[in-house]
């Protein structure tokens, strides 16, 4: 494959959808020349795409159940739409399926698996070190500017707290991946820039990725709890909720506005279980909101990106919304397929591939951004030939 061809038509706009570029060139340049940058990206998948495939490798048997997903969702998603009256943005929608379709073809190579995990990871980290500066310097997208007050909490390059947390994760499990040197002072540099990405995710105040850091921090540290260690970590766990309750006691002396005192409260019922006293951010009544249009159209959906324009801010009600049961049931199928298919891994790459796959299953939660946003849909391709090259032998994943 031609080197200069692929860094143009796939990893430029992968770069470009990570860091949110035409954000910064919408709100600092013109808006029409960054939807001009957008679609001109996606042109350039498309085109990729043609010129690649001949020389394509085998294509991915995980990846394609998303192929049959998307075939479903967009039968039953167009059908409803034409029942409910409900006007669909076919193109816009489009745009993730085709970075999916793209980056399924590129895979198929396995020297651009080596590429696409550098690239990622670069971007991703340039990402978390972003939603730092631009914290440092009270910066938000929500205004397009400097705020004239202090911030409660970062939003980085996405203009979304939770949207910076859950990129802040991907990149804290794709940098510990990525970068593993021998010497002690490197070893530094990786632990430094470990805890850079860490704070990145803190400064964010995000209940759910706090809660899901805990969770791959486990994951991606799997070799440490083991023997006396996991008797270290057994008296460490005590001596953090010891912590946790110091805290919770002492958060209206600490020098925090009340929105992030609020934030810290509802972190640590999280981590007390406390559930009855956790803040949701008012996406319980967003959730009943959609639940409305559920009971309407529980079978057939009600329309591609329904759930979307109605703000669910829920990823599996709004497939179901969308596109109604079968769609859904279908793409439960597929994550616990992927989820299934991860166990038969070597452990290193096993708990990395459930870091992914957890990371973006609890996000989906809370957020409707994760199939519609190319930077996040293109992990699960890069999951899929993990998988497959496993299954085919080729198991020593030496692009890592």
């Amino acid at each position: 494959m031609n080197k200069l061809i692929i860094y143009i038509c796939f990893y430029w706009p992968l770069i470009n959808s990570c860091l949110n570029i035409q954000n910064f060139i919408a709100k600092f340049i013109s808006q029409n020349i960054a939807q001009l940058i957008a679609y001109s990206n996606v042109l350039l998948i498309i085109l990729g795409i043609f010129l690649i495939k001949r020389n394509a490798g085998v294509l991915s048997r995980m990846n394609r159940l998303w192929l049959i997903f998307y075939i479903i969702y967009y039968c039953f998603g167009l059908l409803a739409a034409g029942v409910s009256g409900f006007k669909s943005p076919i193109l816009a929608t489009l745009i993730p399926v085709i970075y999916f379709i793209g980056f399924n073809f590129l895979l198929s190579d396995r020297t651009q698996c080596r590429m696409f995990f550098k690239v990622l990871t670069i971007s991703f980290v340039l990402s978390a070190l972003l939603t730092l500066i631009l914290f440092r310097l009270n910066f938000t997208f929500n205004v397009g500017g400097i705020y004239e007050y202090d911030l409660d909490r970062a939003s980085g390059v996405y203009g979304d707290a939770n949207n910076a947390a859950l990129a802040s994760i991907i990149a804290y499990v794709l940098f510990d991946k990525f970068y593993n040197p021998s010497k002690l002072l490197f070893k530094g540099f990786k632990a430094m820039m470990l805890l850079l990405i860490f704070y990145s995710l803190f400064v964010t105040f995000s209940t759910t990725g706090l809660f899901v850091f805990t969770i791959v921090f486990f994951l991606t540290n799997y070799k440490f709890f083991t023997g006396l260690r996991l008797a270290l970590f057994g008296v460490s766990i005590v001596l953090l909720y010891v912590g946790i309750f110091s805290l919770k006691s002492q958060t209206k002396d600490l020098d925090l506005t009340k929105t992030q005192i609020a934030k810290v409260d509802n972190i640590i019922n999280v981590l007390t279980f406390n559930l009855q006293d956790v803040d949701n951010s008012g996406r319980d009544s967003l959730f009943e909101h959609i639940l409305y249009y559920l009971y309407k159209n529980p079978i057939l959906g009600n329309g591609v990106d329904f759930s979307a324009a109605k703000r669910g801010h829920n990823t599996y009600i709004g497939v179901w919304v969308d596109a109604g049961i079968l769609a859904f049931v279908f793409f439960l199928g597929i994550l616990f397929y992927y989820y299934l298919k991860s166990f038969s891994l070597d452990k290193p790459i096993r708990f990395f591939s459930l870091s992914i796959l957890i990371v973006l299953s609890i996000f989906m939660i809370s957020l409707q951004t994760v199939l519609n946003q190319p930077y996040l849909i293109v992990l699960f391709p890069f999951i899929g030939y993990i998988i497959d090259y496993n299954d085919s032998g080729q198991n020593d994943f030496n692009f890592f």
